[in-house]
C-alpha cells in the first residue's frame, strides 16, 4: 500500500535537488523549491514531485530558487536536463552565473555572430551552429544587461 492511499491524501516535498555539473566538475548540489529553463520546445518549469522527464537544453537562463528563497541564474549555452524522483540533472558545458557575465565581450561576440550569421544562409553545412553561437551570444548579452 502506499503511503496516503487508505485516507486518499499524499505528502507533498517542499524541494527537489538541482545538480549542475559539467563534464570537468559540479557547479551546483542543492535542495531548491524551482527551477525554470530553456529547453528545445521552448520555455518549462520544474517543481517538486514533477513528473519524470529529458530534454536537450537550448541558449538561455537556468533560474532556480533555493530552499532558503535565494535566486540564482545562470547562462547556459545548451546541454541536457533529466528530472526524475525529485532530482533535477543539468549536464551543461559550461554555466556562467549572471555576475560572471562580461557584457562588452558578450556585444563583440553578437556582432561576430551576425555577421557569420549573414553569410550562413539555411541549408548552408554550418547554418545550425552559426545560429546557437549567434543565440549563446544574445542570450549573455541580454542576462548581462539585466533583460532575462
Amino acid at each position: 500500500m502506499i503511503a496516503g492511499e487508505a485516507t486518499g491524501t499524499f505528502a507533498m516535498a517542499d524541494t527537489l535537488t538541482l545538480r549542475v555539473l559539467t563534464p570537468q566538475r559540479e557547479v551546483f548540489d542543492e535542495a531548491v523549491r524551482e527551477v525554470t529553463a530553456q529547453g528545445a520546445l521552448g520555455q518549462f518549469g520544474v517543481l517538486p514531485d514533477h513528473v519524470a522527464f529529458l530534454t536537450a537544453l537550448e541558449p538561455g537562463p537556468l533560474k532556480f530558487r533555493e530552499a532558503g528563497g535565494a535566486e540564482h541564474t545562470f547562462a547556459v549555452k545548451g546541454g541536457y536536463a533529466e528530472v526524475r524522483d525529485n532530482i533535477m540533472t543539468v549536464l551543461a558545458d559550461d554555466p556562467l552565473a549572471v555576475d560572471r557575465i562580461d557584457a562588452v565581450a558578450a556585444r563583440a561576440d553578437l556582432q561576430r555572430a551576425e555577421a557569420a550569421f549573414a553569410d550562413c544562409p539555411y541549408g548552408h553545412p554550418d547554418h545550425e551552429r552559426v545560429r546557437q553561437e549567434l543565440r549563446w551570444a544574445e542570450v549573455r548579452l541580454a542576462m548581462a544587461e539585466g533583460r532575462s
